[in-house]
């Protein structure tokens, strides 16, 4: 019953992540309208607005103008309300629940944003930060406020220097700074162990699925592809199956 509840929730939540991060994304007021088409520019009524089952019975359109409605609110609500639940399976305590629910939702919204517009604001990513030093000095997770602040600066310098040493080397932008401020926001909340073991996890998932969607697309190999969601799940994974592997890359 309670993971039901956590799981409306987290619908719910969701359903918000996809407006918080389509207005901070096209610089939108958050508080001034309600939410409307991007096509037709039609204010939605209340029972098109429910999460997850509204996309259902529009099959995927505007009830207006029938165009269609991205993949990206439906399976924003989703991911979130699956997360919600894991969250509460893993750390039920209500402080650490609500420490890590701010974590992944600055994941999710940076996610959102990267898949839509290969873009990270700061808000999503630098702005981990400082919550995250917060909530270590005051013990809610469950690293040390020192290995926040490390994690942070490791998260930025790592991926700063491999960009630039891609620049340098092939001169082309490999990666964007976006990515660089979103592992230091991921570094404040899982420390410098939890930076590496993300960036591991990033890298072998973005470069598999990168490959297999390459090579299904017939695309060349200069075409972009966001790092930022991949980050996140590196990220999500690691708080999730942390002893596992940690013990599999025997680190203590």
């Amino acid at each position: 019953m309670i993971q039901t509840i956590v799981f409306i929730f987290g619908l719910c939540w969701g359903s918000f992540l996809n407006v918080l991060a389509t207005r901070v994304l096209h610089h939108r007021s958050f508080f001034v309208h309600r939410s409307y088409c991007p096509s037709c520019k039609n204010t939605l009524a209340w029972y098109d607005n429910i999460p997850l089952l509204s996309f259902i019975f529009l099959k995927g359109q505007c009830r207006s103008c029938k165009e269609p409605i991205s993949w990206l609110y439906p399976a924003t609500e989703l991911t979130t309300a699956l997360l919600a639940v894991g969250l509460y399976n893993n750390y039920s305590e209500p402080y650490a629940y609500a420490a890590y629910g701010l974590f992944f939702t600055g994941l999710l919204a940076a996610t959102r944003t990267d898949l839509e517009a290969m873009l990270i604001p700061q808000l999503f990513s630098l702005g981990l930060i400082p919550v995250g030093l917060m909530a270590a000095w005051l013990g809610i997770i469950e690293i040390s406020l020192l290995e926040s602040m490390l994690g942070a600066l490791c998260g930025y310098g790592i991926l700063w220097a491999i960009a630039k040493t891609f620049l340098l080397l092939t001169k082309r932008e490999g990666m964007g700074a976006g990515d660089y401020d979103l592992l230091a926001g991921i570094g404040a909340w899982i420390g410098p162990i939890g930076v590496w073991l993300t960036l591991m996890i990033a890298s072998c998932s973005g470069m598999l699925l990168g490959a297999t969607y390459l090579y299904r697309s017939k695309k060349g190999r200069n075409v972009r592809i966001p790092f930022g969601p991949f980050l996140a799940l590196g990220a999500i994974g690691y708080l999730f199956f942390r002893t596992w592997l940690l013990s599999l890359f025997s680190v203590s």
